[in-house]
């Protein structure tokens, strides 16, 4: 899943990562309910696959949009993944698999890379080639477009079309990693050369992409229902399903009701407390997954508040992460570091989360300046008063429950809280104009360990939401992202590490694991790290335990 800033909507679909996802289960830092999967997974593992049948998956809210140029949400990223087909696929450990592209090739100077593509159509039954590629990527790197992924492709000079089934990436340097670096999405040419490229958010697209992969769009009714069915042209073996539901269910409680009554099969990142609940009923099955997901409270580097680093660490300092973790999470999960997933190799182990420390906030704020001129509890800085606002999102518990805790560590400190939930679209832009103080949210980190989006200056415009801008940290960034070997590149990703620690974008706060919900009837559901949808393809239900006619798959 993509919000996950990855430029690619596709997720990982095969099975390949189930044994991965087992061994970070047992190796997790917080409980699970891997007994249980097991015992239950081994009797239906008894029963043979079989087609048909539709599953239904309670989502909180419609996408922003279905066109990987200028989606942002990741409820967007997880649906377009089972439409979208993209030239490999990455595993865990940066592995790929075949895909559109059944091999590759990297030039003898490292500076280019060229895919041979295997015979591949669109839904409509126009083939997909070389050429759909290329123009996808101009379309992203294009400024006009001003895709929010354009940054990720910075070192990817261009897209040449070798032939119909070749395609050839020319790189500006030698990357460490150029096959992650020449992923993306893939859009039709025949439909998209005939659009204009500067009015991208009213493409007709953004609402009815047309489908390379294993699922084609049937319907979106806008705050009730998105409806997938199996690709039948999909190269690579159609779905077992029929159909998928996404349903909208804003109210977390609705979405948990859902299960319980059978109306819902699978609610992913259900709440700690009611999957505690729900994994008593024969029913029903709770996934646990080691998470790269985490929260963090994010500043604005432009508000006077918040511009010097001294501020902002120390207002970390004062955020109590235990009580977040015990009480949010009931334990399922760990506390957050800094932007780099705990997952991947290059994050520094040696890093601690901040300890709450209430006495050091108080000193370091006033060391910084910060003091009560008018006795009034809250601090003032050369006629300033640390005074904001958490921006946050409605509709998730966690954010509901850890804005209060937020607020009451900060003021305990001396600063002025206010509090402004919104739903999604709003929320993002308020993000995307600046028009916020902080914002108390949840990122998807990539699996490369690479966080320029979110903290390189050259990524303001993109990801990097809280204006941050560090030119030691560029510099780090730059050189280690140029360099091959991991021993070496290792000492720099950890300074750069360190240096996001005392001069912090964001209070990086813990790192829930994922707890998926499903329901019995729904079989072979293997949820991994990049996404709890991991293998869709592969999922069945029995004849006898269908609730829902799908009519094999026809709109």
């Amino acid at each position: 899943m993509l919000p996950n800033n990855h430029p690619s909507a596709n997720l990982h679909r095969g099975g390949l990562l189930f044994a991965v996802a087992l061994w970070i289960l047992v190796a997790g830092c917080g409980q699970n309910n891997q007994s249980q999967d097991e015992a239950v997974d081994q009797t239906l593992g008894q029963r043979e696959p079989v087609s048909g049948g539709m599953a239904v998956i309670a989502i909180g809210g419609d996408p922003d949009g279905l066109n990987p140029l200028t989606r942002r949400s990741a409820v967007g990223g997880q649906v377009l993944a089972e439409i979208l087909e993209s030239l490999t696929e990455m595993e865990i450990g940066l592995v790929h698999e075949p895909r559109i592209a059944e091999s590759w090739t990297l030039g003898p100077d490292s500076l280019s890379i060229t895919y041979h593509l295997r015979p591949w159509v669109w839904e409509d039954g126009h083939a997909l080639t070389a050429r759909d590629v290329a123009a996808s990527f101009d379309l992203f790197k294009d400024p006009e477009v001003a895709s929010l992924r354009r940054g990720f492709f910075r070192d990817v000079e261009r897209a040449e079309v070798v032939d119909e089934a070749t395609i050839r990436y020319h790189l500006s340097r030698v990357l460490p990693d150029p096959l992650s670096r020449t992923q993306h999405s893939i859009l039709p040419l025949h439909i998209i050369s005939s659009l204009d490229k500067g009015q991208v958010n009213s493409w007709p697209l953004n609402q009815k992409p047309v489908a390379s992969g294993p699922f084609r769009l049937v319907s979106w009714e806008h705050s009730h229902e998105i409806i997938l069915a199996r690709n039948e042209k999909y190269p690579l073996g159609a779905p077992l399903l029929d159909r998928i539901s996404f349903r909208i269910m804003k109210e977390p409680a609705t979405r948990i009701l859902g299960l319980e009554t059978g109306e819902v099969d699978f609610v992913a990142g259900v709440p700690s407390h009611e999957a505690k609940r729900l994994q008593k009923r024969d029913d029903l099955l709770v996934k646990v997954t080691e998470g790269r997901r985490f929260y963090y409270l994010m500043w604005n580097c432009r508000n006077p508040r918040f511009e010097d680093a001294a501020t902002r660490r120390a207002l970390s300092l004062a955020i109590d992460r235990q009580r977040m973790n015990q009480t949010l999470l009931d334990g399922y999960g760990s506390l957050a570091v800094g932007p780099v997933a705990q997952v991947v190799w290059n994050f520094n182990k040696d890093l601690k989360a901040d300890p709450y420390d209430p006495a050091a906030a108080s000193k370091m704020l006033a060391a910084a300046g910060w003091v009560d001129e008018d006795g009034d509890g809250f601090l003032e800085r050369d006629g300033l008063s640390l005074e904001f606002e958490i921006l946050t999102r409605q509709g998730d518990p966690i954010r509901s429950g850890g804005v209060v805790i937020l607020r009451e560590n900060l003021q305990a400190v001396g600063a002025k809280i206010q509090v402004r939930a919104l739903e999604l679209a709003s929320g993002l832009a308020l993000l995307r104009s600046g028009e916020f103080d902080s914002y108390f949210g949840a990122m998807n980190p990539n699996l490369f360990g690479d966080p320029s989006s979110a903290v390189h200056t050259r990524a303001i415009d993109e990801f990097n939401n809280g204006f941050y801008s560090n030119a030691v940290v560029d510099s780090l960034l730059d050189v280690a992202l140029r360099q091959q070997d991991r021993d070496l590149a290792r000492p720099v990703w950890d300074r750069l590490q360190v240096i996001l620690q005392d001069d912090p974008p964001a209070a990086y706060l813990f790192c829930p694991q994922r707890l998926d919900v499903v329901s019995t009837r729904l079989q072979d559901v293997r949820p991994d790290i990049l996404s709890p949808f991991n293998n869709m393809v592969q999922w069945w239900i029995a004849p006898e335990d269908r609730r829902y006619q799908t009519g094999n798959g026809s709109p």
